[in-house]
């Protein structure tokens, strides 16, 4: 079978990070099918004023072809002014996917498209699709269904997408009721977890690791992996952090990870007076992750919105638990005996939680057991029964104008 995967988010020379979670399906599908990776980005010129600022700099110098362990991706470039673009975000994306797909079927014949994010991706995607007359797939994976759908500039697009897919995959039940609530003709849908690489998310010692990071304190260690943007709550972290330091207890927060809030987080740290106590790690190779999980107590994941974050399922794979916001599929893996929930951007709430994780002794081989049957793998397996079903049940049409 021959796939064409077009997402928007996939590792780059500039951010080998970036996406890694589609990358690691992507290589365990091809134990299944020939998988065509296209990742249309948008354009900014390489040099100049635009280049040198920092939210531009991660698409600059990026080749239109490069590969990432061993997989070819192929990246064309489209027009985008941040904010001004959005309504028509999906038809800038679609002019620039036609030209690089019209080449790629020059070559390979494909069957279907599987499209991450319904927006602008997979509107753009099921325009391709159209075009080619082959099953389209688009799989939802958190803002496009939590926030895209109620935007009265995408809504429309993304619906008419749904209605005409030959099948959709979603990340998460709570995303599939979203949808639901919406009274869309939703096409068969299923619902399929991101997976973990539970080889290297396993339980670690913790002393060892924080050995190898240089950390060589025995002081309660919080942990956050993730973007420092708006949607991930942070502020509210540190704002509980804070409570609890007021009140005597000693947690140390560690953020791994960057984004355009880190300055005015480090700010807000130093004004709540624990600036000694929230320590700034910025962004890490993966595989550097798990010993950040091993080095930890608990991992923190304050979202105001979600899809299903591998980071909970790389903590649960390390033995360590989740306190998280109710959001989400992070109920689906998050119970008595693996973390606490709490209220996104309630200070209390997340306070409280804090503090009872801190009095509970934890078993570590429960909570790494808590998800043995969510390998990448048995990811991508599912995702090939949804992509050999639509296949044999929805023959090629043939191609169509759009």
């Amino acid at each position: 079978m021959r796939v064409l995967l077009i997402t928007n988010l996939f590792p780059t020379p500039r951010d080998p990070e970036r996406g890694v979670f589609i990358q690691q399906m992507v290589k365990r599908l091809e134990a299944y099918c020939r998988i065509t990776v296209v990742c249309p980005l948008p354009w900014f010129p390489d040099s100049g004023p635009l280049a040198r600022v920092k939210a531009y700099r991660e698409y600059t110098g990026i080749p239109r072809q490069y590969e990432i362990d061993g997989i070819k991706v192929y990246a064309p470039r489209y027009p985008f002014i941040p904010k001004i673009s959005s309504s028509f975000h999906a038809r800038l994306m679609f002019t620039a996917l036609r030209k690089t797909v019209q080449s790629l079927v020059r070559c390979t014949d494909f069957d279907l498209i599987n499209s991450h994010w319904l927006y602008p991706d997979g509107v753009a995607a099921a325009w391709i699709a159209r075009s080619l007359g082959i099953p389209h797939i688009p799989t939802g994976r958190g803002c496009d269904v939590n926030r895209d759908i109620y935007d009265p500039r995408k809504r429309d697009q993304i619906i008419e997408t749904l209605e005409n897919s030959s099948a959709l995959i979603l990340v998460s039940r709570g995303l599939k009721q979203e949808l639901e609530k919406n009274d869309i003709r939703l096409p068969s849908t299923h619902v399929i977890p991101n997976g973990v690489d539970l080889e290297k998310f396993h339980i670690l010692p913790k002393a060892g690791c924080r050995d190898r990071l240089g950390i060589n304190e025995s002081f309660p260690l919080l942990l956050y992996v993730g973007r420092l943007s708006q949607e991930k709550g942070i502020h509210s972290l540190i704002g509980a952090v804070a409570q609890l330091a007021a009140s005597g207890k000693d947690f140390k927060l560690y953020l791994v990870g960057d984004g355009p809030l880190r300055a005015e987080l480090q700010d807000l740290a130093v004004r709540h007076g624990i600036g000694e106590r929230v320590h700034f790690v910025g962004k890490v190779d993966h595989n550097e992750v798990a010993y950040w999980m091993g080095a930890a107590d608990f991992l923190c994941l304050p979202s105001l919105r979600e899809g299903c974050p591998n980071v909970i399922l790389e903590a649960l794979g390390s033995g360590r638990p989740v306190l998280a916001s109710e959001v989400g599929a992070i109920p689906d893996f998050v119970n008595a005996d693996t973390g606490i929930l709490f209220t996104p951007e309630n200070v209390e709430s997340i306070s409280h939680a804090l503090t009872l994780a801190g009095e509970r002794d934890w078993d570590a081989d429960v909570i790494n057991r808590s998800i043995a049957g969510f390998s990448w793998e048995e990811t991508a397996r599912r995702y090939f029964d949804v992509f050999q079903s639509c296949c044999e049940t929805l023959p090629r049409t043939g191609a169509q104008e759009k």
